[in-house]
């Protein structure tokens, strides 16, 4: 098939990556077996570069499936059956045979968003079909094949998950093939202003030139915690908050915005965490609780850290005894050796 369109320059409307990402991307485009895992924080765009493949992909073999799974918003208990489907009856509520998303990306693009937030029994099913392609739906003994080309994404070190016993060591062996690291905003302030080009552009805003550089200069002063996706949020709040006559001065400013600052003892990579939890909470890209638990881990995590004892902690917190001492083992803080 000859392609005429030259490929790096598939799928970059409105998207603005380094010429070494695009090559990467392309690789994946023309090695529809090469597995890829995407690094990167919260709102880089790592879903983004896999439909850079994808459209890639189109290109040189004409329409092929594209599957998006968000991992973290699969509940645990129902998560095998949304991947791999199930048989009727195969348990409660099972009123109807289904074929999951591993089915549906036969022949294209399982994207797999997340997934170090899979569960243990999961990733053992996951593993398998990357193996050689065959998997079995919920409640069914027959064998099924999908072939598909795997891209994770993920903002955690999946070396460092395994370490910890978070992720099995097997599966990421069977991710190894194309590592993609998208740089945080902050890194790459030097792209904001064709951001601001990209949104004024979507969204009819027009800017005298000295207002423009005004708003580069802005935007470029903030951290970012939320990265691009923070920065069109931001963006359209301040359209929005202008009501028709924009001025650079009412440009509004948010905590997330700036970089985090941890207070006495608070551990950064933590720190950095629970943001990352409540902006995924905020987008609707993780459930409430997940966002709640880390949260309240971290503060109990600190306040035993920082307290002379147990009591203070615990009724500081207006927590009962016996409460705290659940929530304590709950999230593994019982190590720390503290008189009461």
């Amino acid at each position: 098939m000859t392609v005429h369109l030259p490929l790096n320059s598939v799928g970059l409307d409105d998207i603005v990556l380094s010429d070494d990402v695009c090559g990467l991307a392309t690789i994946l485009a023309k090695n529809k077996k090469l597995p890829s895992v995407i690094y990167g924080e919260t709102g880089t765009g790592k879903e983004e570069f896999a439909k850079i493949v994808h459209k890639r992909r189109c290109v040189l073999e004409s329409s092929i499936p594209f599957i998006s799974v968000n991992c973290a918003n699969i509940n645990n208990d129902l998560a095998a059956s949304i991947l791999f489907g199930h048989v009727r009856g195969a348990f409660s509520g099972a009123d109807k045979s289904t074929e999951g998303l591993v089915a549906a990306a036969h022949g294209g693009i399982l994207f797999l968003d997340e997934i170090q937030a899979l569960s243990y029994e999961v990733q053992q099913r996951m593993l398998r079909v990357l193996n050689d392609g065959s998997y079995n739906r919920l409640g069914d003994v027959k064998t099924c094949y999908s072939n598909f080309q795997v891209i994770a994404a993920t903002t955690k070190d999946l070396d460092e998950e395994v370490e910890k016993g978070n992720f099995i060591i097997d599966l990421r062996s069977r991710l190894l093939g194309v590592e993609v690291k998208l740089p945080p905003l902050r890194e790459r302030k030097e792209d904001i202003p064709k951001f601001i080009d990209i949104f004024t552009r979507q969204n009819k805003v027009e800017l005298l030139d000295q207002e423009k550089q005004q708003l580069v200069d802005i935007c470029e002063s903030y951290y970012w915690q939320g990265n691009i996706r923070q920065l069109f949020q931001v963006l359209s709040a301040w359209v929005a908050l202008c009501d028709g006559h924009l001025n650079v001065d009412r440009f509004p400013s948010y905590k997330s915005m700036f970089a985090p600052r941890a207070k006495n003892s608070c551990d950064y990579d933590h720190y950095v965490e629970v943001l990352d939890a409540v902006t995924q909470a905020i987008g609707l890209y993780i459930p409430l609780n997940t966002a709640i638990e880390t949260i309240e881990s971290f503060i109990l995590r600190n306040a035993i850290q920082d307290a002379g004892n147990l009591t203070e902690v615990y009724e500081g917190m207006k927590l009962s005894r016996n409460n705290f001492y659940i929530k304590r083992r709950k999230y593994g803080l019982t190590t720390e050796v503290m008189t009461e």
